[in-house]
């Protein structure tokens, strides 16, 4: 075989290769990109999308804004969207409750969500900006969140992934400022059993729930849930504590234990890295149940104290939520 003859071959060699690789890429990306369209032809496997997020005052009376927006695919082709706002105006909770259609699954501009505006960093990693405007009967609520970080995972899943972000912003009450601790919590899914992320019927499933920022900037998240055999969903018991220390460091510990102080508050005892305990009282509360319901669902503010292995004491503030038979 003549040079030229052996450098023909070998170039033909590399082209096959070379268009074997792309065509086989090209091929990857039009099945993701046909995948992320959603096959829905298993009736309960939906695309799923929910939004939430919580701002609470630094200084009393602790000003408290809960907002939610889910959004579930239908056959269709329409996304029917849940929303849900609460808000504590020092004396009391205010609530109201909106269900509409939309063709996007973006959070639709209702009555009482005016707007939510979701502005994606540049770079396209983690990093976003988050504002919007809430309207409670006489009161306009507006929320400035300049930057959330998503850097707590919460599910990581093939099916669904949820992630929080703790942040500082502003809450806007009828035009006054008011600087403010922010959790947001965001779910993502494109094909999902819709009774892992929404429950319809909570029949033997409880949860206790709580956020709480400490006096020195650290911030507690802690979910219990426990399933017993009423419950005939696909829904599973789960323990998880996240601590974001006041340098933004983050831990996380999947054991701990939740004693009720009767219907007044909790003691909550984390261990496996964390090793601190949060006792708190809860002030106030307002039912999240859209119509009566046999079952309590329950928000409110609490407060009290984290108590460190060495026997130091932090007073703070935070949010409960709680779900029973």
């Amino acid at each position: 075989m003549t040079t030229k003859q052996y450098v023909f071959v070998v170039a033909i060699f590399v082209l096959s290769v070379l268009a074997s690789f792309y065509s086989g890429y090209f091929l990857k990306d039009l099945l993701i990109k046909a995948n992320v369209g959603t096959d829905t032809s298993q009736s309960n496997l939906k695309p799923y999308f929910s939004d939430e997020i919580i701002l609470i005052s630094k200084n009393k009376p602790h000003y408290t804004l809960i907002a939610y927006s889910s959004r579930s695919s239908k056959k269709n082709l329409l996304f029917s969207q849940t929303q849900r706002v609460f808000f504590f105006d020092g004396n009391r909770w205010q609530k109201k409750f909106f269900n509409t259609d939309s063709k996007e699954s973006e959070i639709a501009k209702t009555p009482i969500i005016p707007s939510w505006n979701i502005e994606v960093d540049p770079t396209l990693v983690l990093k976003e900006r988050v504002g919007g405007e809430i309207q409670i009967d006489s009161n306009k609520i507006g929320f400035d969140v300049p930057e959330i970080d998503n850097e707590l995972g919460i599910r990581s899943q093939e099916d669904y992934t949820i992630f929080r972000s703790e942040a500082t912003g502003k809450l806007i009450v009828n035009g006054k400022e008011y600087e403010s601790y922010v959790l947001y919590s965001r779910t993502y899914s494109y094909s999902v059993s819709i009774d892992l992320v929404r429950i319809t019927d909570p029949l033997g499933i409880n949860t206790d729930w709580v956020a709480f920022w400490d006096n020195e900037g650290n911030f507690y998240n802690v979910d219990k849930t426990s399933v017993d055999d009423n419950y005939k969903g696909v829904y599973k018991s789960h323990s998880i504590a996240v601590l974001k220390d006041n340098l933004g460091r983050v831990q996380k510990s999947f054991s701990l234990a939740i004693k009720k102080k009767s219907t007044t508050g909790y003691i909550v005892d984390i261990t496996d890295g964390i090793n601190r305990s949060i006792d708190v009282n809860i002030l106030n509360s307002t039912d999240k149940n859209e119509v009566s319901s046999p079952y309590i669902w329950a928000t409110g503010q609490v407060e009290g104290e984290v108590v460190a292995n060495n026997g130091k004491r932090i007073k703070g503030f935070g949010i409960y939520e709680q779900l029973y038979q």
